[in-house]
């Protein structure tokens, strides 16, 4: 692929998102400013993926140090590299702001804008999904006005949808049409029991071919001690429904990694596995794990030449 000189080859020291573009990684590092990685995968299918720091190089944007805490990244149907900044509540590519979020969507007590899905139409638009994390507030980072009021209150993952067109740019996305995610709950009174958020997504089409999402949660209490308990994969319908039961990411990872952190979540082979990057990872270089889809999540390919491409 084509980009920026790299000044040299970086360790992924804080994967907080990830997508697949050929034979490369694409990954973006809530540590790093106006830059991300490309990984190198030299055919290597998984599922477990060690960063080679031979293989790992940084694309610098040309706007640098503008981008703070960048927690996503996509490839755009016309072929545009975008990653998404929490702080900014912005999607950025190589020329400035490609979209920017309503106020909604903005960040509170550490919660914001977490995930990024694109959905490539035949006409080189995008079928774009943004994900507000949602989960419990960190409680130091909510205002002290509002601390006793809502400090250790959980709040629904929401999803805002939108199209692009080839080539947008500067675009202000308004809409009043966000759609909240319902997770499972755990057991349990808030502030203390485990309660979910969902750092990242990728579109999905079921076996009935409708299109939702397979979303990426991860749990942990208030209050009490911190426990990070659970860390599954969950399928939504497009109205934030959750369809059938969860996968446990703890019992698909090697045996070490259990409670892992995970972050970032994409398509490895579309309809067949699953690619993701985690914020503490096991590995000094960096790791990707690699997970099989269950056939029960696939769409059969048989009944493609019935699917249409729902907007």
């Amino acid at each position: 692929m084509s980009s920026a000189p790299a000044a040299e080859n970086f360790a992924v020291a804080e994967a907080s998102g990830v997508v697949r573009s050929g034979d490369d990684l694409l990954i973006v590092d809530d540590g790093q400013r106006g830059a991300y990685f490309c990984v190198a995968l030299r055919g290597r299918k998984g599922p477990v993926i060690l960063f080679d720091l031979s293989a790992v190089e940084s694309i610098h944007l040309p706007f640098g140090n503008l981008v703070t805490d960048m927690e996503s990244i996509e490839v755009l149907g016309d072929g545009r590299v975008v990653v998404l900044s929490e702080r900014l509540r912005a999607l950025f590519g190589s020329d400035g702001v490609v979209a920017s979020y309503d106020a909604p969507l903005a960040e509170f007590g550490k919660r914001g804008l977490e995930g990024l899905a694109v959905r490539a139409m035949p006409d080189g638009s995008s079928r774009v999904a943004v994900l507000w994390e949602g989960g419990y507030p960190e409680y130091q980072h909510v205002p002290t006005q509002l601390q006793r009021k809502v400090g250790r209150l959980p709040m629904r993952p929401t999803l805002l949808l939108h199209t692009l067109n080839p080539g947008d740019a500067d675009i202000l996305v308004r809409s009043p049409n966000f759609i909240e995610l319902q997770p499972p709950r755990p057991k349990g009174r808030a502030p203390r029991a485990q309660r979910f958020r969902a750092p990242d997504l990728v579109w999905h089409r079921g076996a009935d071919g409708t299109w939702g999402f397979i979303t990426l949660l991860s749990s942990h209490n208030s209050k009490g001690e911190r426990k990070y308990q659970f860390h599954w994969l969950q399928r939504f319908s497009r109205d934030g429904k959750p369809i059938g039961d969860p996968l446990d990411l703890d019992l698909m990872a090697p045996p070490e990694w259990k409670a892992t952190n995970w972050e970032g979540l994409a398509w490895f082979e579309e309809n067949e596995s699953l690619v993701l990057v985690n914020e503490s990872h096991p590995e000094p270089a960096g790791v990707a794990l690699v997970v099989q889809l269950p056939n029960e999540w696939k769409f059969p390919e048989s009944a493609l030449p019935q699917f249409t491409n729902d907007r």
